[in-house]
């Protein structure tokens, strides 16, 4: 029997003025975890929705053991044993748990009435594979965002798929979480599934890949078994040029102004919460001047919260906020944006961008709120922001969906800064963007902080919170633990005072039990 149980083979997809995929071979190894890499833009997603049946090639063959098919719809590859999880959550929000999961493919009673406890039943076995324990009648948007993609990874898992995709499975999943699904996948694989593993996490790929497909600009540009690959081979093939070293630059002055001033604040419970995730209670910070600021945690450690409460998008039940001396009063987004304070959100599709309108458009939308518009500086201050941030785009009036992740992230960026915040706050500012633009957007941010903006930021990565931030404050269940100077960013310390764990957390010299 073939090692190969998928082959694709000159894979060719055209779009009006782009050539996604030029000509690509791509296999599935029978058991195995098939990495596919590439920057944002390289064509993985392109690649994945054809061998799904979401698109077709434009040429090309694809092949199931060694027999040539017609993948022609996502019926046709489920009938062939292909399931995939997109990047972009499909999961329906006012549908409940099981109804997602078995949406399309619903069990019935005699061929007429769906059969519900048997799919709840079917659903509680999936879950509890991701050591998931839901309410599998309560609505999707009742769940957080890691939640809810635990949820369509046991949808994707539900169906005793042979082939199963997973594209950026983890980017919005908690440590916890992201090792059950690797547990999940290894035992998957251990059962016959074959894997193809999508991601911009390097260490995860290594982890767990056997055999590696890099793409760039619509080729394969390497492959090889997980015994020849390296972190430097990923980021050479993928980018063209080796990984260099983030720049560091000068500390913050101790004698710098203080920005930004939390005192006691706590939030007062949403509706809908009923304990999903973790309040905040009584936390106290401080920004300066030009300084970046990271507040690390696990999920449901009150990270997101906290940065909703200063934006103005939650509740207070108790504390203060000060802008510059100035007490912030207003709990709006509008009131705590003129008072400086801005947030790029974590879910940029769903919070972010307006996909219908144009690049333009996305980025100008806070521009014709005061009392004068002009729209010749509106664009003046599109096109240097654009330019300044290196968003990639021949033309701002085409539609935002048309860029690639890490230029979708710069454009909501730009907006931000199109209200000259006094603040700017970044919830995950570098979620599903590939490591070329990760590095990119680090960039930008520090150059930012160099010239006076002060910037918060929160992150899930402990990696990327050690390389961007001046200074960590760690929350844990809603309060802030320990903080953290630079020199003291360690992946071990960072671990450990975020950890719910009081054991784990009392490795940390100085953090109360």
């Amino acid at each position: 029997m073939s090692d190969v149980l998928l082959e694709a083979r000159g894979i060719v997809r055209l779009y009006p003025g782009n050539i996604a995929l030029k000509g690509v071979d791509f296999c599935i190894y029978r058991d195995k975890v098939n990495v596919l890499i590439g920057e944002n833009g390289a064509g993985k997603s392109t690649l994945m929705r054809i061998l799904s049946g979401v698109e077709r090639a434009d040429e090309g063959t694809i092949l199931v053991e060694s027999k040539p098919v017609q993948i022609r719809s996502p019926r046709e590859a489920t009938a062939l044993g292909i399931a995939i999880m997109h990047q972009e959550l499909s999961v329906v929000p006012n549908l409940d748990v099981t109804e997602n999961i078995f949406a399309g493919r619903e069990l019935t009673k005699s061929g007429l009435l769906i059969d519900k406890s048997n799919e709840d039943r079917q659903s509680q076995r999936a879950l509890e594979r991701l050591q998931q324990h839901l309410d599998v009648d309560r609505h999707v948007s009742q769940y957080s965002l890691g939640t809810r993609q635990m949820v369509e990874l046991a949808r994707t898992i539900a169906h005793g798929s042979r082939i199963l995709i997973l594209d950026e499975p983890t980017s919005a999943l908690s440590t916890a979480e992201a090792a059950s699904l690797f547990r999940v996948v290894e035992e998957l694989k251990a059962s016959g599934v074959s894997i193809v593993y999508i991601s911009h996490r390097l260490h995860e790929l290594l982890h767990l890949g056997d055999h590696f497909t890099v793409l760039r600009s619509g080729r394969v540009v390497g492959e090889a078994p997980r015994a020849q690959v390296t972190r430097e081979w990923i980021v050479e093939r993928m980018s063209g040029r080796t990984e260099e070293l983030t720049s560091m630059r000068a500390a913050v002055p101790d004698d710098a102004e203080t920005v930004l001033e939390v005192r006691n604040l706590t939030l007062a419970p949403s509706v809908g919460d009923e304990g999903a995730q973790a309040p905040v209670h009584d936390v106290n910070l401080s920004l300066r001047c030009g300084e970046i600021l990271g507040i690390y945690g696990l999920l449901g450690a009150g990270r997101t919260e906290l940065l909703e409460a200063l934006a103005g998008l939650r509740k207070l039940e108790d504390g203060r906020i000060q802008v510059r001396g100035k007490r912030v009063h207003s709990e709006s987004v509008s009131g705590a944006a003129r008072a400086g304070l801005v947030l790029v959100p974590e879910d940029r599709q769903r919070d972010g961008l307006i996909p219908d309108l144009s690049i333009r458009e996305n980025i100008a939308l806070v521009s014709s709120s005061g009392p004068v518009y002009s729209r010749q500086k509106e664009l003046e201050r599109v096109r240097s922001l654009v330019r300044d941030l290196q968003i990639r785009a021949n033309d701002l009036e085409l539609p935002v969906v048309a860029l690639s992740g890490g230029n979708q992230q710069k454009v909501l960026l730009a907006r931000c800064l199109m209200r000259d915040p006094v603040v700017l706050m970044l919830d995950e500012p570098t979620r599903g963007v590939d490591v070329g633009a990760k590095a990119e957007i680090y960039g930008i941010l520090k150059d930012l902080a160099s010239r006076g903006l002060s910037i918060l930021f929160t992150s899930s990565e402990i990696e990327e919170t050690r390389l961007l931030a001046d200074r960590v404050l760690v929350m844990c269940q809603g309060r802030v633990r320990v903080e953290l100077q630079k020199e003291e960013l360690t992946d071990e310390a960072l671990f450990a005072a975020a950890s719910p764990d009081v054991a784990c957390a009392q490795r940390i010299e100085g953090v109360p039990a």
